[in-house]
């Protein structure tokens, strides 16, 4: 929150509640393209550069953010997961008892109790807890959402309350997450704002469960041999 190396845009939809789209990490794939004589470096993002691929600095350019730490991984390490720990190989709890963390990336000391962000193959409990699919269902369900429910009373004077409660169950990922794909609650997504919406959120609770399963078939049809 605040920090220098978020992402902002301007939310052209009106979907987010403050007007801003906030994040703090951005991935897309790079190949390394023969140019005559030289290899650039090319990067493929539709949603920054729709009519095609661009030079890597020219994408870097566009992420708009003050500070930038940019890691280019193999391509089996595509999944990831930030968060604020201390980048310690070793951490003692109040008992004594020593767990090991070995992060996949191991940042220089100067970044302890920065945001470390771990890389994952698509395997172990990335596969077993079908991380590719349920973001996969989320973005579809929130797309839907958006398109039936929050596009149609945008302008209307009458539903302005309805559509800031539903911009801040969909605009915000984390709240998204909470309600639709985890069924648990967070202080925004308080017990009364649950109750107050609860056929919605039913409806499309369920419509979140059929994305899951159809993306569930679907990777599962491409991991066959």
């Amino acid at each position: 929150m605040n920090s220098s190396r978020l992402i902002s845009f301007a939310d052209k939809k009106n979907l987010s509640p403050n007007g801003i789209i906030d994040w703090g990490y951005h991935v897309a794939p790079i190949l390394q393209v023969r140019m005559g004589t030289k290899v650039r470096k090319m990067v493929i993002d539709p949603e920054l550069f729709s009519k095609g691929p661009v030079r890597y600095r020219t994408w870097l350019a566009k992420l708009k953010t003050r500070k930038l730490i940019y890691l280019i991984m193999d391509s089996e390490w595509y999944l990831f997961n930030s968060s604020m720990i201390p980048n310690s190989q070793i951490q003692s709890d109040s008992d004594g008892l020593v767990n090991l963390n070995l992060p996949n990336v191991k940042l220089p000391h100067w970044f302890s109790d920065k945001l470390i962000t771990d890389f994952f193959k698509y395997e172990d409990v990335a596969l077993n807890e079908h991380w590719i699919e349920k973001g996969l269902a989320v973005n579809e369900t929130t797309e839907a959402f958006y398109k039936a429910e929050i596009k149609p009373i945008l302008h209307s004077n009458l539903h302005q309350d309805l559509a800031i409660d539903y911009k801040k169950l969909v605009g915000n990922v984390f709240n998204f997450e909470t309600v639709f794909r985890d069924n648990n609650w967070n202080f925004e997504m308080n017990d009364d704002f649950q109750i107050k919406h609860q056929i919605i959120i039913a409806k499309y609770r369920e419509i979140y469960l059929n994305n899951l399963s159809k993306w569930q078939e679907s990777l599962l049809a491409l991991m066959k041999p």
